[in-house]
This record gives structure tokens, C-alpha cells and sequence, in this order.
């Protein structure tokens, strides 16, 4: 079969692919301009927007459709660029690789297809929001525990398959997804795991079934169109603590996560993923940036001290005091530390959270961008830069250095944050900006690039990239002449020999388009 050519479109193949697909879907399922079809392009991406832009938008209902869109996209000659909610905002929300690119949507998937409160699992479309699932939890009182993002809004299978983490002690998203089901490119319909099995109980319980596992071949990927999957979440705890361990010197960072949160964290002691965020101490740098974009303005949503590390423990009242007092013998190793911990039941109401400790609480919010927007207004935009670093101070350290230095340099500022897990770390940066002006887009597309480049030197590289970047984060996965990228593309030639699956997603392109050969 030959492959599709992955350039935009041309005018005439979208008049006929919308003429086509309307007739497929209906009129409300697919829109090509106005309020709605606007929510699918980078929402930052400034107003003199190129490229990544999408042509069509489809919203299927049903795995049917979808499955009808696969077979009338190969006809066509069109490629799609999947999307499950679309809020994917740091990284260029619902905007495709390829210019022209059409949108197929999940949002109107959204059904909970069941919660077991035994099994500790709950079976999803990619249209089911955290929002939804904590207020179908709390609506009929099951006791379990989500784990969320800090933007609450966005796709829980969606952001699973991105790799995202939440931070309590489901937080590491993707692992905690079990059993997926695939429309291939085909049109086939694929289970995974015990899903192989006809009518079978243990498809959301057991992540392997007989054979080569392939859930992860479905996330950051253009392979298949994941329409229904199981998220694992945490029995409500009796009691959790949630809090803060502040540190007032430069240099307790090393400590901090070499002598402390590491340890604690591969013994058990610490649960979930800890987040630290570097507040810089005030300097000649306070005015840095532009507009209302200044470091002093950024210090308003920062948080207090030199390094600030929220955590969470979670369980049985007495198992919550064991670990709360190894955890302050820990800390007062540290001169001048201080943690700060608040307890609340398990089962306790929003409105009974303070607002900071919400997202460890697992209740879906907006708090930080209500924030952010409250200090730098409407127009914010920012772009996301998290290199995958090993879980030391020293490594902390060189990034904040980097990443201060970077954004000095052209202006810019963004709090510096990390998420620890017990032996890699994600430094967590939203690089901040005016998305309605276009020459602070492209500066910050600059410096990002500039950061990539810089972490390569150090074997290093993004775990996610806004869609106009991703080229650049694939092409640091260089070992042994790029064979990584080679094999992907051997996987997309087998699973999507026509390449109408989201063109480019993450850098992977059938063979005959990929920039990289063997």
C-alpha cells in the first residue's frame, strides 16, 4: 500500500473529505471553522499562527465511526491527528505535526463504562475527564482515591497515554493504566493484555496477557486509536498528610534529594510523586522580562523558601504516623528545614481542602492557571520543558542553572520545578509568555530549543515536546545511528502501511517519509 504523502492537504481533497465525512458522521460531528473547531489549534500559538494548523475536525461517537473514518481516511488519501480532550495546552494542545492535519476528537466518547471499588479500577472512554471520574466517585461515595494532575480538565486516558503524572501514590499515570482497546489503521479492533481473551474478568486487573506486552506501543505513539482503557486508582486512605518541606539554603537541594526525599522514597516511606519548586533568592534579576512577565510578578505565585518539596502520605491512621515520623527525623538532618504537614480524612470535601493542597488530595482543579492568569492575565501562554534527569541534587542544581540562565537570556521567566521518583526525576518548567504576541511565541519556541540542545550534551532529553519540537526531542534519541526512530518506523510501516495515524507524533513516520535511515 502506499503511503500517504504527510504535506497538507489540498483544497479540493478537504472540500471532498468534509463533503464525505459529513455524510459519514452527520453535520454537528464535523466543523471546519468557528468557536469550536478554534479550541483544536495550539492555543498559544500567537496571531501570526503557521504551521501545525488543523483543516477538519471529527468528533465519532462510537468505536463504529471511528472505525469508519480509518477506512474513508485511506480512501481519501487524508491523514488524521488524534486527540482525546484536547487540553494538552503546554505542548500545543489538539494542533497537528502536519499542517492540514484532521482532527479526530474523542470528547464525545465520554462514558464510564464501570468503577469496581474491589478491584480498585475504573473502566473509561478517552472522553471521561478527571473532573467526571472524581464526581462519579464522589456522587455514589466509592471509596477510592484518584490521582490528578495540576490541570484537573484534561482526558484521564489522554493524559495516561502522554506519559503524564499526577502526585499522590497512583501518580505515575501511564503505569497505572491496564488493558487497552485499539482501533488499528485497518479498522480492526484490537484488545490488549487479558482483553485477548473473549469476555474476559481479568482484562482491567492484569496488565500482560500470553505473550509480548504491546499497551506501551499505543502511548506517545501514531499506532492505533486507543478507545477504551482501565485506570488503576488507590483505595481512600483512613487519613492522608499532605504538605511542604521548606529549604532555605542554595545548596540544600543536594541534601534536600540526595539525603532525604530519594532514600525515603525507595524505601516506601515517602508515597507518590513529590514535587520541589526552586524559588530564586531576590537579586538584580527582578525585573527581567517583559510586560507584566517579570521575575518579581513570578515570585507572587512561587512559593516560599529557597526549595519547596510537597509531599504525601497516605493510609491507615497509625501507618500515616509511622511514616510521618521517620519522615521528620529525616528532615531535621537538614539545619534549617521545616516541614508542614495538614491532615484530612479520606473522604473529605473540596471545600474542606486548602486550595494548595488539592491536587495531592486527588480533586481535580484549575488553581494554578486561575493563578498564573490572576498575576499575568488573560493572555497567558506558556510552553513546557521537562527533560528526564537522574534523581540527584547536583542534577537539580545544573538544570536550574541552565534553565535560569536560558530564559535570562532572552527574557523570560517560568518557575523551575522537579518530580521525583525513586531513580529519575522530570524537571517540570512552564516557560512563560503573552500568547498574543508573536514575537514572544517565537522567542520562547527559541529558548526552548536552545534547552533541548543543551541537555542533549548532557545524554538527556524531553519526555514531552509541544508539537512544533518534536522533531527536534526525537532526534536526541541518537544511539547507533537514530535506530530507535528506524524501529518505530518499522512498527508504523507494519500497523499503518497508508500513514493516515497522526503523522509525525512524536517524531515517528512511516519509513519512506522518516529523516532517518538505515
Amino acid at each position: 500500500m502506499t503511503s500517504i504523502d504527510p504535506t497538507s492537504p489540498s483544497t479540493e481533497l478537504l472540500d471532498r473529505a468534509r463533503t464525505e465525512f459529513t455524510r459519514l458522521l452527520g453535520s454537528d460531528a464535523v466543523q471546519f471553522e468557528g468557536s469550536l473547531f478554534a479550541e483544536f489549534h495550539d492555543p498559544f500559538e500567537g496571531p501570526a499562527a503557521h504551521g501545525h494548523q488543523p483543516s477538519l475536525l471529527l468528533q465519532p461517537e462510537n468505536v463504529e465511526q471511528i472505525q469508519a473514518i480509518m477506512k474513508m481516511a485511506t480512501e481519501l488519501g487524508v491523514h488524521l491527528w488524534t486527540s482525546s480532550m484536547g487540553r494538552n495546552f503546554g505542548y500545543g494542545g489538539s494542533a497537528p505535526v502536519v499542517n492540514g492535519g484532521v482532527v479526530l476528537n474523542l470528547r464525545r466518547m465520554n462514558r464510564i463504562l464501570d468503577i469496581d471499588a474491589k478491584q480498585g479500577f475504573a473502566l473509561l472512554e478517552p472522553g471521561v475527564t478527571f473532573h467526571q471520574l472524581y464526581e462519579a466517585l464522589r456522587k455514589d461515595d466509592i471509596p477510592l482515591m484518584m490521582s490528578v494532575p495540576d490541570l484537573g480538565w484534561g482526558s484521564m486516558i489522554g493524559n495516561s497515554l502522554e506519559h503524564g503524572y499526577g502526585y499522590n501514590v497512583m501518580g505515575d499515570h501511564a503505569s497505572a493504566v491496564c488493558g487497552l482497546e485499539v482501533v488499528l489503521a485497518n479498522g480492526e479492533l484490537l484488545r490488549t493484555g487479558q482483553g485477548g481473551i473473549s469476555n474476559s474478568p481479568l482484562w482491567s486487573c492484569h496488565r500482560r496477557g500470553f505473550g509480548p506486552a504491546l499497551d506501551d506501543l499505543f502511548k506517545q505513539s501514531n499506532f492505533g486509536v486507543v478507545t477504551k482503557a482501565a485506570v488503576w486508582l488507590m483505595p481512600r486512605p483512613e487519613i492522608f498528610s499532605t504538605g511542604t518541606i521548606l529549604c532555605h539554603g542554595d545548596n540544600d537541594i543536594v541534601p534536600m534529594i540526595d539525603d532525604l526525599l530519594r532514600p525515603l522514597l525507595q524505601e516506601g516511606v515517602l508515597q507518590g510523586i513529590p514535587m520541589i519548586v526552586g524559588t530564586p533568592e531576590k537579586g538584580e534579576n527582578e525585573e527581567t522580562g517583559t510586560g507584566n512577565y517579570t521575575m518579581s510578578n513570578l515570585r507572587k505565585v512561587l512559593r516560599p523558601g529557597r526549595w519547596n518539596a510537597r509531599i504525601g502520605l497516605y493510609g491507615r491512621s497509625n501507618m500515616v504516623a509511622a511514616r510521618r515520623a521517620i519522615l521528620e527525623q529525616a528532615v531535621a538532618t537538614i539545619p534549617g528545614a521545616e516541614l508542614e504537614l495538614r491532615t484530612y480524612s479520606g473522604d473529605v470535601a473540596p471545600e474542606d481542602v486548602e486550595p494548595r493542597d488539592l491536587i495531592s488530595s486527588g480533586i481535580p482543579n484549575m488553581v494554578l492557571i486561575e493563578r498564573l492568569k490572576q498575576t499575568f492575565g488573560e493572555t497567558l501562554g506558556h510552553m513546557d520543558f521537562s527533560p528526564v534527569l537522574p534523581c540527584t541534587g547536583a542534577a537539580a542544581q545544573r538544570a536550574e542553572t541552565l534553565v535560569r540562565g536560558i530564559l535570562d537570556k532572552y527574557g523570560l521567566v517560568g518557575p523551575f520545578g522537579m518530580l521525583l521518583t525513586p531513580r529519575s526525576m522530570i524537571s517540570a518548567n512552564m516557560i512563560l509568555f503573552d500568547a498574543s504576541d508573536a514575537t514572544q511565541v517565537e522567542t520562547v519556541r527559541t529558548a526552548v530549543r536552545e534547552m533541548y540542545d543543551r541537555t542533549a550534551e548532557w545524554g538527556c532529553a524531553p519526555y514531552r515536546a509541544h508539537v512544533a519540537l518534536v522533531e527536534q526531542a526525537a532526534s536526541k534519541f541518537d544511539f547507533n545511528n537514530h535506530v530507535l526512530a528506524r524501529t518505530y518506523s518499522r512498527l508504523k510501516d507494519a500497523l499503518d502501511p497508508a500513514g493516515i495515524l497522526s503523522p509525525g507524533n512524536h517524531g515517528i513516520w512511516p519509513s519512506a517519509h522518516s529523516p532517518y535511515k538505515g
